[in-house]
């Protein structure tokens, strides 16, 4: 009796152990998988082999912005001075973990601007090869997670934020985005401009002459 009490015990230990590894609580981490690809990582410790991650078909979750658009600005302090306000929430379902970045719609891997949580204890900032990053911290059920998003001084790319959402253990959702955000502030057709405001200032020095 004594001997199954210690085997399922330590049945049981391993079986804690095995979770809290898959479940990555603190976040994800600073890997090519995790901050190119968005994808998580999930090791069994008996075998030491990675955990495939089975994607969900539906789209349970979404990501919301409070503006489509962002303030160009040349220093920190001045792009700082507009975050904008950005959510993560479930329609319906729970999430337990997440991985976000501001990526460029063509498909380029750069995260773009800088990431503020805005709730305590919730999200985190990491710095990937490819930019910040915002993740988890703990892998607690979630209905909504609410941060603030700056651009960077210079920046002139549309940007959208896109996440992969870990519903559970084994499932989750890739290819979450948000509406693009485009640039404001930015004269395309500066030449054109620049022409125009020569031709004017000609025509006036010609009639002063």
């Amino acid at each position: 009796m004594m001997f199954r009490l210690c085997v399922s015990f330590a049945v049981f230990c391993v079986l804690c152990c095995k979770f809290s590894v898959l479940s990555y609580p603190q976040g994800a981490p600073v890997r090519t998988e995790s901050c190119i690809n968005l994808q998580p990582i999930h090791m069994d410790p008996l075998t030491n082999q990675q955990v495939p991650n089975q994607q969900g078909t539906t789209r349970p979750y979404r990501i919301l912005v409070s503006q489509q658009q962002y303030q160009t600005c040349t220093s920190n302090q001045q792009c700082g001075l507009q975050p904008l306000q950005v959510s993560i929430q479930g329609q319906g379902g729970l999430f337990r973990g997440f991985i976000v970045q501001a990526r460029t719609p063509n498909g380029g891997s750069r995260s773009w601007g800088q990431f503020i949580p805005l709730q305590t204890g919730d999200s985190k900032v990491i710095q990937c090869q490819n930019g910040l990053t915002l993740t988890h911290t703990a892998n607690n059920d979630k209905n909504i997670v609410r941060f603030a998003w700056i651009p960077e001084p210079g920046m002139r790319e549309q940007v959208q934020f896109v996440a992969t959402v870990v519903q559970n253990l084994r499932t989750i959702y890739p290819g979450v985005y948000s509406a693009q955000l485009r640039p404001v502030g930015v004269f395309n057709n500066a030449p054109f401009k620049t022409a125009g405001i020569i031709s004017f200032v000609t025509s006036v020095i010609a009639i002063l002459l």
